[in-house]
């Protein structure tokens, strides 16, 4: 059995949709870290970041690349994580 945790984020600069959700993502998983969470499930309705991160997209933009690379030395920490499409209707 595990706790469900919310956590906002407010971007102090300028970022695009993917930007902004990628920051999101990287915000909960260092909130999970320095609770010495292992195990992590996350939802997200960007289905770009979810693809990206789970591999079925590829990432050409460079920022973004740069994200990913960012997200996945995080999620290297975690014994077990899992990143779930929702719908934006039901985040």
């Amino acid at each position: 059995m595990g706790a469900m945790l919310h956590q906002a984020v407010m971007l102090r600069f300028k970022a695009t949709n993917n930007q902004a959700k990628y920051e999101a993502l990287i915000a909960g998983l260092n909130f999970a870290l320095s609770m010495a969470v292992k195990r992590i499930q996350v939802f997200s309705d960007s289905l770009l970041v979810v693809n990206q991160v789970n591999q079925t997209f590829e990432t050409k933009d460079k920022v973004l690349k740069k994200y990913l690379q960012l997200a996945k030395s995080l999620i290297s920490l975690f014994e077990d994580f899992s990143l779930t499409h929702i719908p934006r209707e039901e985040n």
